[in-house]
C-alpha cells in the first residue's frame, strides 16, 4: 500500500475506511462482494471521502487486527480467511485487509442467510446481489471447484506454456473488439493473473496447470 494507491482512491478493488466500525456487518458486506468477484483490499485508516490519511494507534494495531480475522472468520460463509497486515504511509500506520478472490461462491454473510446476505461489487460500491446474480454465483462456485483442481497433479507447465496461454487469451480478446479504442485498453496477461484466476497452482518452483487451463 503506497501514498499513491490512496490518492487514486476508492475503486472495485479498494474500500477506505477511517476506522474500524464497532459493528463488523459495516465493512463485512464488502468482505464478502470482494470474495465473490476479483478480491479487493480494505483499507482502516484512511478517511473514504478524501482519501486523507488519519492512521492507527500503532498499540492497539495488532488486537484490531485480531479482532478483523476473527470476525471475518465467524461471519462468512463458506468461510472467509482474510490476509491482514500493516502498512506505514505518511509515517502512520494502516491496516490493509486483503481478501482473495473466492472459489467456493456465493459467499454470504452467515446471519443474513444466502440470499439476503450475499454481496457483490459494482463500479466501487457494495451492493446486494439479486437473484439472477446469485444463480450466476452459484454456477461459478461449482465450476470453479472443478476448473480450480489439478488437470494433472505430477505434470508441471513450462514457461513457453504460460507464455502461449497468456498469447492466445489477448488476441483472442483483441480479435472480439468492438472497436479500436477498446482493444487498445486490453492488457497482456501476465502469470501472476492466470495464478489469481486459478488457472494455475504454485507448488516450490514450479507451476501446476488446473482443468481450466487445459480447456
Amino acid at each position: 500500500m503506497t501514498l499513491k494507491d490512496i490518492i487514486s482512491g476508492e475503486s472495485e478493488f479498494i474500500e477506505f475506511k477511517q476506522e474500524v466500525p464497532k459493528k463488523s456487518e459495516v465493512y463485512m458486506k464488502t468482505v464478502v462482494a470482494f470474495a465473490n468477484g476479483s478480491g479487493g483490499k480494505i483499507v482502516f485508516g484512511v478517511e473514504d471521502g478524501t482519501c486523507k490519511v488519519v492512521g492507527i494507534n500503532q498499540e492497539d494495531a495488532f488486537s484490531i487486527m485480531d479482532g478483523i480475522t476473527s470476525a471475518i472468520c465467524d461471519s462468512c460463509t463458506p468461510m472467509i480467511t482474510p490476509i491482514v497486515t500493516l502498512a506505514s504511509v505518511e509515517e502512520k500506520i494502516l491496516i490493509v485487509v486483503n481478501i482473495m478472490p473466492g472459489s467456493q461462491r456465493p459467499y454470504y454473510l452467515a446471519a443474513k442467510g444466502k440470499e439476503n446476505g450475499t454481496y457483490i461489487r459494482v463500479s466501487g460500491t457494495t451492493r446486494p446481489a439479486d437473484s439472477f446474480v446469485l444463480k450466476e454465483l452459484e454456477f461459478e462456485g461449482v465450476n470453479r471447484c472443478f476448473d480450480q483442481t489439478y488437470a494433472a497433479p505430477e505434470e508441471s507447465v513450462t514457461e513457453d506454456e504460460i507464455n502461449c496461454l497468456c498469447n492466445k487469451m489477448y488476441q483472442y480478446a483483441v480479435e472480439h473488439c468492438r472497436s479500436e479504442e477498446t482493444a487498445e485498453r486490453i492488457h497482456r496477461l501476465t502469470k501472476q493473473r492466470l495464478l489469481s484466476w486459478g488457472f494455475l497452482v504454485k507448488r516450490g518452483d514450479d507451476y501446476f496447470p488446473t482443468n481450466a487451463f487445459c480447456l
